[in-house]
């Protein structure tokens, strides 16, 4: 079932930052809220119960969404580009129509919301309140947290990762998050995939391979784009600039209300060009398929 959140823009606000007129208050049907105070932090306890470390509930959500929804985002190529640039921008605008269509269309998987499971931590942004990020209980990890480590489906997610398939079969799609702003498209005829949509920040030691985390390391939705190789740079474009960046999949995690998950604030506020920013509203990624990755299926 798709969740429904209406928006409205508040007169004389830009449209890159605009105010979601629906109340948020705690969850009635045991699923984590989706905007908080600014800030906030949260756990669940032993019985799965909500118990809040700091902030708060909000009465109502900022969202700093500010894509265009009735038509794809087409990236126009610089004239100081070099051919390979150019060629790469026109290759994300052509699959960037073909998921719009898609989308448009109705041929997407509504992703469902994440599970609850005891000790998790929840993270909320420290200006807007919107949810960051889903941290799980990990010995591991000198932080007594990461981003993968959610239970039970880890040896599901292993167990795929070990099948290389080598034909692509056809295109598939996901939603997820605010108004399904985030919206990852593996398609088929480029064997690779594409997401747009919301790029949050995280904090941690180690990634899903036991890799020690740096800089312009990122993270991938766990359930649909995993990998333990990372073997294929992920182009990282801020669609707000059209700048570039190259990121590392060095970590995968649950990402409930963002398409990529960039460690370090610092590398965040540098895909941002702000220095202040927290999070950025909208961004795509593109990479081929890494070598340890199925192919996708409905």
């Amino acid at each position: 079932m798709k969740r429904k959140l209406y928006a409205f823009l508040v007169a004389g606000m830009s449209a890159s930052f605009f105010l979601n007129s629906f109340e948020v208050s705690a969850s009635e049907d045991n699923t984590i809220p989706l905007n908080m105070l600014p800030g906030t932090v949260l756990k669940y306890d032993d019985n799965l119960q909500m118990v809040i470390e700091k902030g708060g509930h909000a009465k109502f959500a900022v969202s700093q969404d500010s894509r265009r929804l009735d038509r794809p985002y087409i990236v126009n190529v610089p004239e100081d580009a070099t051919e390979e640039e150019a060629r790469q921008i026109e290759l994300e605008n052509k699959l960037a129509i073909k998921a719009f269509e898609m989308s448009k269309e109705g041929n997407y998987i509504q992703a469902p919301p994440p599970k609850i499971y005891p000790g998790m931590k929840v993270v909320y942004d420290e200006v807007t309140g919107e949810l960051n990020n889903i941290y799980y209980v990990d010995e591991n990890d000198p932080s007594g947290y990461s981003l993968h480590n959610e239970p039970v489906t880890e040896r599901e997610l292993n167990e795929q990762s070990r099948q290389v398939i080598q034909a692509a079969t056809g295109d598939v799609q996901w939603k997820w998050g605010t108004n399904n702003r985030n919206v990852l498209t593996y398609q088929a005829s480029d064997d690779s995939f594409l997401g747009t949509g919301r790029a949050t920040y995280y904090t941690g030691t180690t990634g899903n391979r036991d890799n020690k985390l740096k800089n312009y390391d990122c993270a991938t939705q766990k359930k649909y784009d995993y990998s333990k190789k990372g073997d294929k740079d992920i182009t990282l474009r801020n669609l707000d600039t059209n700048k570039t960046f190259t990121f590392y999949q060095a970590d995968v995690g649950t990402l409930p209300d963002a398409i990529i998950d960039i460690w370090g604030k610092s590398n965040l506020q540098t895909v941002a060009g702000n220095t202040t920013a927290t999070s950025v509203p909208n961004v795509r990624y593109y990479h081929k398929r890494f070598s340890d990755q199925s192919i996708p299926t409905k």
